[in-house]
């Protein structure tokens, strides 16, 4: 068969099984698979498939079918320009996330920290730690993780990208300080998990196929949230900044969450696509 036959093929078997956009992934995984942009793949229409393209084709268009994310079905995620690898036990990293990553980069150079300290809390797939060690040369990163696996995935991922030199991967819950140190962190980033333990179950079946533990925030989405931003002062220096991924509808919470933890200059900002997304404030100086 053809390309265009089989992209036809995939996407009226994604359309019989209600997947979202079936079109857009029949193309994407058909570009994937050829090595190709989505445009050139269906220019290429009338290429004929060889029979091992073809099984690893329709083994993609049926995993799709049962609403496995691409991430999971390719093993890979673009994030920020760079190839992020991905694997079951990882969270798959979103466009929200990449303005995240934008954002820390713009208040590091606006600080004039020559050598920022970086602090990452829960780093999944090490995609924010990597993106700013890439956007800020000297930096240098220690990057966070309960699971041992998502730390082996996120090393992988700063060896394949050249930043493994300059991120420090520490397998602690929240970066338990036992020496009692002064803080020391510039910046301290984090994407916790944040939807209520309530809301899970409504999700897409592409996000609850996610680890439920780098979703489930907890009865109200911010057991999470106030323990980062509870140890948050003794990890950060005096004018040193929290900037954190959260729910559409959590700004106020948060809000009132950093200033009672002692934070000025408290801000909320919205995402792309119009939703409150971002919790930013600085410890006085």
């Amino acid at each position: 068969m053809t390309v265009s036959e089989w992209l036809k093929k995939g996407e009226a078997f994604l359309v019989e099984r209600r997947v979202p956009e079936p079109r857009v992934s029949a193309e994407f995984l058909m570009a994937e698979m050829l090595g190709v942009g989505r445009l050139t793949a269906v220019t290429q229409g009338t290429r004929l498939l060889t029979a091992k393209e073809s099984h690893t084709y329709w083994d993609w268009i049926k995993g799709r079918g049962k609403r496995q994310p691409l991430a999971y079905i390719l093993g890979h995620q673009p994030f920020l320009g760079i190839k992020i690898e991905v694997t079951r036990d990882s969270l798959v990293p979103r466009p929200e996330t990449e303005e995240l990553v934008i954002e820390c980069e713009r208040l590091i150079k606006a600080s004039k920290v020559m050598a920022p300290k970086i602090l990452e809390i829960g780093t999944g797939t090490g995609c924010i730690a990597i993106a700013l060690a890439q956007l800020l040369p000297s930096a240098t990163v220690f990057a966070t993780d309960l699971s041992k696996s998502a730390l082996d995935l996120a090393q992988k991922n700063a060896i394949a990208h050249h930043v493994v030199n300059r991120i420090r991967f520490v397998r602690e819950d929240l970066f338990s300080d036992k020496q009692g140190l002064p803080g020391w962190a510039d910046l301290m980033v984090s994407n916790p998990p944040y939807i209520p333990t309530k809301d899970l179950d409504c999700l897409e079946p592409e996000v609850q196929a996610e680890p439920r533990l780098a979703l489930d925030g907890g009865k109200d989405g911010l057991v999470a949230v106030r323990a980062i931003v509870a140890m948050a002062p003794k990890r950060l220096k005096a004018g040193g900044i929290l900037a954190m991924e959260i729910g559409a509808k959590q700004g106020p919470a948060v809000a009132e969450l950093f200033r009672a933890a002692g934070f000025e200059g408290v801000v909320i900002k919205k995402d792309a696509q119009g939703h409150e997304r971002f919790a930013i404030g600085a410890i006085p100086a």
